[in-house]
C-alpha cells in the first residue's frame, strides 16, 4: 500500500513538473531558441517536433529597402506563423552578424510580444499565443553601424492545445539584409564644400548636421596642411594662412562615407 501510494505521489509529482514547464513556455520562451549559430536551439529543446515538416508557414516582412538597411535607422519587423485549425502559436526572432547580436530591437506591442535573451531577441507574452489560423507579431529594429551584413533568426511553432509539449509543430527561417552603399552623388548632395569669397574660410555645409571622423585639408602636391578629427558639421575653416591656390578637402564621416573636393582660395 505505501508502495502504491508512492508512485502515486510520484505521478502527480511529475505532472506538476510538467504543468508549470507547459505553462512557462506559454508565456515567452526561455530565450537563445531561435536557431542561430550563438544560440544553437530552436523551439525542438522544449517542443518535440521535426523542424518544418509540417503544413504551416513562417515569414518574416520589413520595411527594410531592397537597397539595404541604413546605419541607426529605425524599422518595422513583422513575424508571421501560419497554420489552418491551429489556434496556439509562439516564436523567438534575434539578429547576429559575425558572431555577435546587432542592432537594437524594440517593442511596439507590449500586449503581444516581450523581450529576450537580454534584450536581444523578442518573443511572445501569453496573450500573444493566441490566432486563429495565423498569428502576427510586430516590433521595431535599429539598424547597428559598420556592420554591412546582418540576419534575422526566427523560430516559431503551431502548438495542438493538448497541454504538453509534445504534437506541437516547429518551423524557422533566416532573412539576410545588407547595408546600402550610398552613390557618389547621394554624398556629394550631404556635404558639400566652398570658399566664402569674403572672408576666405572653406566653408562646409550639409543638409542635416553629421560627423566627420576626420577632415583634412592638403595642397596639390599632397602636402597635409589641416588635420582635425570629430568635427560636427556643417562649420566653416579658418584658412588665412594659406596662399591663393588649389586644394583639396578630404572628409571621412562617422557613419562611413567619404568625400573628396577641390576648392580654389583665390
Amino acid at each position: 500500500m505505501k508502495k502504491l501510494m508512492y508512485y502515486c505521489f510520484l505521478t502527480i509529482a511529475v505532472c506538476l513538473l510538467l504543468a508549470t514547464n507547459v505553462f512557462s513556455k506559454l508565456t515567452g520562451s526561455p530565450g537563445a531558441k531561435t536557431g542561430s549559430p550563438i544560440d544553437g536551439n530552436n523551439c525542438t529543446a522544449c517542443h518535440y517536433a521535426p523542424v518544418n515538416s509540417g503544413a504551416g508557414m513562417l515569414s518574416v516582412a520589413t520595411n527594410i529597402p531592397t537597397q539595404g538597411y541604413t546605419a541607426g535607422q529605425t524599422y518595422s519587423i513583422t513575424v508571421q506563423m501560419t497554420q489552418a485549425s491551429i489556434n496556439r502559436f509562439g516564436f523567438e526572432i534575434t539578429c547576429e552578424a559575425s558572431g555577435a547580436k546587432v542592432g537594437a530591437f524594440g517593442i511596439t506591442d507590449a500586449a503581444n510580444t516581450q523581450f529576450a535573451n537580454n534584450n536581444t531577441a523578442v518573443t511572445h507574452t501569453q496573450g500573444g499565443t493566441f490566432g486563429s489560423g495565423s498569428k502576427t507579431w510586430t516590433m521595431n529594429w535599429t539598424a547597428p553601424t559598420n556592420v554591412q551584413t546582418v540576419n534575422f533568426y526566427v523560430s516559431a511553432m503551431s502548438a495542438n492545445g493538448n497541454s504538453n509539449t509534445g504534437g506541437d509543430e516547429v518551423y524557422t527561417t533566416v532573412r539576410t539584409f545588407t547595408e546600402a552603399t550610398s552613390s557618389v552623388t547621394d554624398i556629394q548632395n550631404k556635404v558639400t564644400t566652398f570658399v566664402n569669397p569674403i572672408s576666405k574660410d572653406i566653408m562646409i555645409n550639409c543638409l542635416a548636421p553629421v560627423i566627420a571622423k576626420n577632415l583634412k585639408v592638403y595642397d596639390i602636391s599632397g602636402k597635409l596642411l589641416v588635420d582635425k578629427n570629430n568635427l560636427q558639421l556643417p562649420t566653416a575653416l579658418d584658412v588665412d594662412f594659406l596662399d591663393a591656390g588649389i586644394y583639396i578637402v578630404s572628409i571621412n564621416l562617422k557613419s562611413g562615407e567619404f568625400i573628396s573636393e577641390k576648392v580654389l582660395i583665390p
